[in-house]
């Protein structure tokens, strides 16, 4: 798709395919303190992007995150976006984010058709906008949405289709896709966790501390962006807006892994879950959205016991009152994984909950200052097990961000 657009591109730059207004970006410019455990970047357990020091608290300062958004119009009807991302706590390096061909026809009336083509994330968080995948309002999302920018990117087609009636609407989407194999390979050796990190094309993981067993069995990094088994897996979503105050939404996802396909000791999954959503406009100012997922992570050969079988199920509450230009948000999580295969790999359980508030405010249409408090407790009894740690750990953040956008 890239070398297609350079081929074209003199001719579409003398009819005016290039404008300014195709360009977005945004810088995110942090200082944050946290204490508690390691964190899971560096090869901890910890919830949080950023860890502590065995004094307490420890300071950090970088360019936590930065987007340049291409969102070119071919024809009419069809269009790109391409993201280049820089982040400092996962790639290092600018890598590519997504990249994928849209379709939005003429409308029928009342019924509208998109489509999509390339690497994308599919259509699960609802606290992410635009072609940055940003939140505009928090530092760091839930922990369901986390974990979806972390592991739950594909590369596939989907085609949604909508039709509105009164002040209704009800929508349809559906897509096949690939190349999310090791989707689940994180999710289980550490567990839930709260951060910002967005996987890219090429992007990996280093893993947390594993078993004995899964020392030898398991690559000690996990590329999400994979595939290894060559199957397709699908998602479908169905969404009704109800009215204008009230919006639902229900989400399923299956990668439809092979459970032993295998690359460099890096394995195909069988991950499935649901996501049902809500969004509750109590006012014009105020918003209330919520998401609960619940799922089953798979992987390894079944004799005489699967490697791995774990459950995993979450949800969270958002409520955000905007004053003006600002807004403040507070938001509950809890999450849970079940471990319902033998401990060859190691104890996979867990149990937690967070609170988050943020305060936003607009400096200018170009300028936000962003406020974080975040406070994770969890058990996780692979703590003691691996590392001969208290498996019950709590970590606070606090952050503290200057965004540039344009």
């Amino acid at each position: 798709m890239l070398g297609f657009l350079c081929l074209a591109g003199p001719a579409w730059a003398d009819s005016g395919f290039f404008s300014s207004g195709d360009v977005t970006g945004m810088v995110d410019l942090r200082v944050s303190a946290a204490d508690g455990e390691r964190s899971w970047l560096d090869g901890g357990f910890g919830k949080t992007g950023a860890g502590g020091a065995d004094s307490g608290f420890a300071g950090h300062a970088s360019i936590a995150n930065a987007y340049l958004a291409w969102t070119p119009h071919l024809t009419w009807d069809i269009g790109a976006v391409i993201v280049g991302q820089y982040q400092s706590s996962h790639d290092h390096a600018p890598a590519l984010g997504e990249a994928y061909l849209t379709y939005r026809p003429k409308p029928w009336d009342d019924t509208r058709l998109t489509a999509r083509l390339g690497l994308f994330y599919p259509p699960i968080s609802q606290e992410h906008q635009g072609a940055g995948w940003i939140d505009t309002d928090m530092l760091t999302p839930s922990a369901i949405n986390s974990w979806v920018g972390e592991e739950v990117k594909v590369v596939g087609a989907e085609a949604t289709l909508r039709h509105t009636f009164g002040e209704q609407e009800i929508a349809a989407t559906g897509a096949v896709f690939g190349f999310n194999d090791t989707s689940g390979t994180l999710l289980t050796t550490r567990g839930w966790a709260l951060d910002d990190v967005q996987t890219s094309a090429f992007g990996r993981y280093r893993l947390p501390p594993l078993s004995d067993f899964m020392e030898y069995a398991q690559a000690p990094v996990t590329n999400p962006v994979l595939e290894i088994d060559h199957k397709v897996g699908g998602y479908g979503r169905l969404d009704w807006r109800v009215s204008d105050q009230l919006a639902l939404n229900a989400f399923y996802y299956d990668n439809a892994g092979n459970l032993i396909g295998l690359d460099g000791l890096q394995w195909a999954w069988d991950t499935q879950f649901w996501n049902f959503g809500a969004e509750v406009d109590i006012d014009q100012d105020t918003r209330l959205l919520s998401q609960v997922m619940i799922g089953r992570t798979r992987m390894g050969y079944a004799d005489p016991d699967i490697w791995v079988d774990t459950d995993f199920d979450a949800a969270y509450l958002l409520l955000t009152h905007r004053f003006g230009g600002d807004a403040l948000s507070g938001r509950v999580d809890v999450f849970r994984a079940i471990n319902r295969a033998e401990e060859e790999y190691g104890d996979t359980n867990e149990s937690g909950w967070a609170i988050t508030a943020d305060y936003r405010k607009r400096l200018s249409s170009h300028a936000n200052l962003l406020f974080e408090v975040l406070h994770v407790s969890s058990d996780r009894p692979a703590r003691t097990d691996i590392l001969g740690e208290a498996a019950r750990q709590d970590q606070t953040v606090l952050q503290a961000a200057l965004r540039l956008s344009f």
